[in-house]
């Protein structure tokens, strides 16, 4: 059986993603699915080279990734990265079979609010989270692999944006 983490994290690939996530969960393979980092050859090409050797690193468009995720998959552990609460809200809506959904690293930003300290939420970030709510994913808020995680409901999104 195939086993896909998404996470949510708007510095993409880095270290705690990279040396933390990646060498706890141990996948094969790691997506970065952005349409703008697959769109800027130097970029991707970047993000590629960080590959360690037990797992590879592809860049694809975010249309790519749903496709991928909506079809039956082989026996492989993924760990899939979105860099913003849209991407993965369109992943769903495009057809990926997504359970649940690792909210990492949503830093300040002018016009975002404190929902924990690694995550603060604009009002459309609440609302892909919503809808996301709404289509049967689970949230759950992690910042560290070891970290105890905490679920992401309709009503503590409501409490920084009702």
């Amino acid at each position: 059986m195939s086993e896909t983490l998404l996470r949510i994290d708007d510095r993409l690939l880095h270290g705690q993603v990279l040396l933390g996530w990646a060498s706890s969960w141990r996948p094969e393979r790691v997506v970065l699915a952005s349409d703008e980092v697959a769109q800027d050859a130097e970029r991707s090409a970047f993000y590629t080279s960080l590959a360690e050797g037990d797992y590879d690193i592809e860049v694809v468009p975010v249309t790519t990734a749903a496709a991928a995720l909506s079809e039956p998959r082989p026996p492989t552990r993924a760990l899939y990265v979105v860099g913003r609460a849209a991407d993965a809200r369109r992943l769903v809506e495009l057809g990926a079979r997504i359970d649940q959904i690792n909210v990492g690293g949503m830093h300040h930003a002018p016009g975002r609010k404190r929902l924990l300290d690694y995550v603060h939420l604009s009002e459309q970030d609440a609302r892909d989270l919503r809808a996301l709510l709404e289509r049967g994913v689970r949230l759950e808020a992690r910042d560290l692999p070891g970290a105890r995680g905490v679920p992401i409901d309709r009503r503590m999104l409501a409490r920084v944006w009702p």
